[in-house]
């Protein structure tokens, strides 16, 4: 019986030795469960597409980019018998996912992922994306509706814009996910985001959008804001070296708290139930009031939260 423990035990370390030795030489990684066992294959390939102007994308375990190119194409990578379907029908290019299939051992392939290439002077009219357990890059494209949901609750996707311009964010519903913009312009966005979410904001402009946070966070700086509606429960609101224009309102529930710093601004008003307002190290009580009735003003009203001005 030892004998037969002895050799077991050096055949587990052989055997993983060889496995380890097929990771380090390239080897595929993954053996999956498709009507019997078999090893993973791999696709990395680039497809040419008809003109379009409309994205529809939904799946689960996927991840999207959508960028500026010399021409309509789309590019997968990822284990074949999962990569997603795609078609043209009336200028709406619908990319469907497929879900993970049962996997035995180790499994390092990841996610699927996929490339949508517009040429450099074209735009989209609509983007709408359903993910779970994946991301969104937009990068460098124009869009004229934005719409980004989730699929799963539990595994919602990440949304990225970089360089983008976006006219109307009809829709973003985040759970437990982020939301990061960057160099962007961004109109008449409606954003929900709860379950911890984390919305952020950098060298942007934001214009004439309602934000409705649940024990989330939102951290926006050296940006412009423009008519901006939030209402933010247990949430955190950072505003740093930003602009804002017309009357920005914030309303923090409960537990909530908001922190500007370096802000520019005509006016501001500024109170909290049972709070502390705090203007440059100077304790205001409960409110704090400066040319309200100036064209640019920030106005926030809180319930027991604290309001810092720096």
């Amino acid at each position: 019986m030892r004998k037969y423990f002895v050799t077991g035990f050096y055949l587990l370390i052989i055997g993983g030795l060889l496995l380890l030795g097929g990771f380090v030489m390239g080897g595929n990684r993954s053996v999956i469960w498709d009507h019997g066992f078999r090893v993973a294959q791999k696709v990395d390939e680039t497809y040419p597409l008809s003109d379009f102007n409309n994205i529809y994308v939904e799946g689960r375990d996927m991840n999207v980019n959508v960028k500026l190119g010399d021409r309509y194409k789309i590019h997968v990578d990822g284990d074949k018998s999962q990569a997603p379907t795609y078609k043209i029908k009336d200028g709406t290019l619908t990319v469907t996912g497929k879900a993970q299939k049962g996997e035995m051992a180790l499994d390092v392939l990841g996610r699927s992922e996929v490339t949508i290439t517009i040429p450099m002077n074209k735009s989209l009219n609509n983007a709408n994306f359903r993910l779970a357990n994946g991301s969104v890059r937009i990068n460098d494209v124009t869009v004229d509706h934005l719409v980004k949901t989730a699929k799963d609750m539990d595994y919602d996707s990440n949304l990225y814009l970089n360089d983008a311009t976006i006219h109307n964010v009809d829709k973003v519903n985040l759970y437990n996910a982020t939301l990061s913009i960057k160099n962007s312009k961004i109109n008449n966005m409606s954003l929900i985001a709860g379950a911890y979410s984390e919305v952020k904001a950098e060298n942007s402009t934001i214009s004439h959008s309602s934000f409705n946070l649940d024990e989330s966070t939102l951290n926006i700086k050296q940006s412009n804001l423009d008519a901006i509606q939030s209402l933010d429960n247990h949430s955190k609101v950072t505003l740093s070296k930003t602009t804002l224009m017309n009357k920005n309102k914030f309303r923090i529930f409960t537990n909530g708290r908001f922190t500007g710093s370096e802000l520019t601004v005509d006016g501001m008003q500024l109170s909290t139930e049972k709070g502390v307002v705090r203007y440059f190290d100077k304790n205001y009580g409960n409110s704090y009031e400066d040319k309200t009735d100036a064209t640019n003003v920030l106005d926030v009203k809180a319930t027991k939260g604290a309001i810092t001005i720096r």
